[in-house]
């Protein structure tokens, strides 16, 4: 059975959810249509998802036409869930994206079709609810020319006569895109040589597949018009992207969720070979895992099997496999390019407003961070205060509501702030000598830093000899420098620089690792002090899209918000931006672009990485160790 994993792409409420309804409903796999409104649909779960009408975590189900099993992934439609949408774009053989006849072109549509182009993955524009009353498709074509591709090819006439109705558009002029992109038809058309209809369709597929050319298709989700031909056109045009041949097992983790009874699952991409029951699968050099149990989506519900197929999507309950986790030979995982996970880029802090829930609140956020790699948080071991660091403030209004809709968690966040980091300023020594007062550790311990690259990270390098001093106080030292570099001298995480082990010195027998590990962040502070640093914030680069009449205000704006615009061009009456900006301006720049333009403003970002910080210092209080502290402050004094 040919098997296809679908993406269902969209701005806000152009009805991607109302799609996935109406495309089980008409394939079989349901007998009764859910609503969006009356929060009956089968993929978004979640109140906050029902309550909005748009979806925040990606679901799966299934349908099946013919010989034909269509696995559906509704992805996420919000600006801060992009990076699950990149994920669950790594498995998809295909996609549709929907444009709404009535909104016309939004800002996220175009995020997401620059995605899905960066990932060549084969897309079909579905515009959804041409019921509606005042609807311009010729100048919804035009739009999607303009701000999208101008390679679409329109598959479908649309008739009002009896009443609204989709049919085939059998109109020479559909091709033209496809004449315009190949040389020898190009040849053929300009000669007024004949075109077999082979000819073109083979084109149109093949570049089709390459992701280079879009059919366009219509129809109204909410009244099922247009969906059985929508149904067949997936059928029939999409391809699997397993290597044929192939019976090795190749499988990667995209999705983990928890159930209600807190049982881990793991979502997996099958992409060659079987998966039986029973089998015992190698995951990395050491490790294997037994198949005890296996799920798979068939017909709107996800059932018990005994075997995964290439090709297919298997939900297992494991607690080892993590995200990305390959099961069986990685070599076979088709070459995608792709779009990595940023950085968090925000911290706050999190508290319970029982204290009695405060360890249901770690487990919560445990669950939750698993299955989410742009939410990290860790417990002050000292103040106990629970730090959140993630991507964009929607992400933690969402994770409240899960909370305390799936943990019944009531849940108090501070306002965020921009995780920051330091690096040297120039190269600087110091060395802290055995029963020197006020050392009081038995080791002796000299360092020195040097400021690299930025972007280069934090490299050690141990000049002491291992002949002198043994690996496990030089595994101390390099332990305790680490841990110095949690904390530089506004209280950021240093990066960017080489840190150097240059001498040591121990009394034996009294001398242990700890007295190493103790003294070897004293010594780095001190030599940071000596060095200097520069914070460091992160920036972004930015691509804005806006009508032309909009160019002198966004230039005008810039500096308000610390953007750089490095590059300016004019195209189909739209100006074009490209420049930086500090990822703490970019929320405001973003509203006051949307605001100025009437939404018609769009900004594409991806993380640039790094810079020098503008403006004063922000520092942050440094968090306590009650085994150096006293050392520090003396050192301090000295200083």
């Amino acid at each position: 059975m040919k098997i296809i994993n679908l993406g269902i792409l969209a701005h806000v409420d152009a009805g991607k959810t109302t799609l996935t309804e109406s495309l089980l409903y008409t394939s079989g796999a349901i007998a009764e249509l859910g609503s969006v409104d009356e929060g009956t649909t089968r993929t978004d779960t979640m109140n906050l998802e029902r309550q909005r009408g748009i979806t925040i975590q990606t679901a799966v189900t299934s349908f099946q036409w013919e010989d034909v099993k269509v696995n559906i992934i509704d992805t996420p439609g919000h600006m801060d869930f992009l990076a699950e949408v990149y994920r669950s774009l790594s498995v998809l053989d295909g996609a549709v994206l929907l444009v709404s006849a009535k909104d016309g072109i939004q800002a996220q549509t175009r995020i997401l079709f620059h995605a899905l182009q960066t990932m060549k993955i084969p897309t079909i524009f579905f515009i959804n609810k041409i019921d509606q009353e005042g609807i311009d498709l010729p100048m919804v074509y035009r739009e999607m020319k303009a701000k999208l591709s101008s390679e679409i090819i329109v598959k479908q006439k649309v008739g009002q006569h009896p009443h609204i109705n989709v049919t085939d558009n059998d109109d020479m002029e559909q091709w033209d895109a496809v004449i315009m992109g190949n040389d020898e038809l190009l040849e053929k058309y300009m000669s007024g040589k004949p075109f077999k209809m082979s000819e073109l369709e083979q084109e149109e597929n093949r570049r089709f597949q390459n992701g280079t050319l879009f059919p366009v298709y219509h129809g109204s989700a909410k009244n099922n018009l247009g969906i059985r031909q929508l149904i067949e056109v997936i059928a029939s045009k999409f391809y699997s992207s397993t290597p044929e041949g192939q019976s090795e097992l190749c499988g990667q983790v995209f999705k983990i969720e928890y159930s209600e009874k807190r049982r881990r699952f793991v979502y997996v991409r099958i992409y060659s070979g079987t998966l039986h029951l029973r089998d015992v699968i190698r995951i990395s050099e050491k490790e294997k895992i037994k198949i005890t149990e296996m799920c798979v989506p068939t017909n709107g519900e996800l059932y018990s099997s005994d075997t995964a197929c290439s090709g297919d999507i298997v939900i297992l309950p494991n607690d080892v496999l993590q995200l990305n986790s390959i099961l069986g030979n990685g070599i076979l995982l088709p070459q995608r390019k792709i779009i990595e996970n940023p950085l968090p880029m925000l911290q706050t802090t999190i508290a319970v407003k029982k204290s009695e829930q405060r360890e249901i609140l770690l487990g919560a956020l445990t669950e939750i961070s698993d299955g989410d790699p742009l939410l990290k948080y860790y417990v002050d071991t000292t103040t106990h205060e629970i730090i959140l660091s993630f991507l964009g403030k929607v992400q933690m209004e969402v994770i409240c509501a899960i909370l305390e809709e799936k943990y019944h968690v009531e849940a108090e966040i501070k306002e965020p702030t921009v995780i920051y980091m330091e690096r040297p300023l120039r190269k600087a020594e110091y060395t802290i000598h055995i029963e020197v007062p006020p050392n009081p550790f038995w080791a002796s311990v000299g360092l020195s830093i040097e400021p690299l690259p930025i972007g280069s990270g934090v490299q050690y390098e141990s000049r002491v000899s291992l002949g002198y001093l043994n690996q496990s106080f030089q595994n101390a030292v390099m332990e305790g420098v680490l841990y110095g570099c949690e904390q530089g001298l506004y209280g950021w995480k240093v990066t960017d620089c080489k840190i150097c082990f240059e001498y040591g010195l121990y009394y034996s027998p009294v001398s242990t690792p700890a007295d190493f590990r103790l003294l070897s962040p004293i010594v780095l502070e001190q030599a940071l002090k000596k060095a200097g640093t520069e914070l460091l914030e992160p920036y972004l680069h930015f691509e804005i899209y806006a009508p032309q009449e909009y160019l002198s205000r966004a230039y005008h704006d810039a500096p308000r918000y610390c953007a750089d615009i490095v590059s300016t061009q004019i195209k189909n009456d739209e100006v074009i931006l490209k420049g930086e900006i500090p990822a703490r301006c970019i929320q405001e720049y973003r509203n006051d672009l949307t605001y100025f333009t009437n939404g018609q403003g769009v900004c594409l970002t991806e993380l640039k990485g790094y810079q020098p910080a503008i403006g004063k210092f922000i520092c942050q209080p440094r968090r306590p160790n009650s085994r150096i502290d006293k050392v520090r402050h003396m050192f301090h004094k000295l200083a």
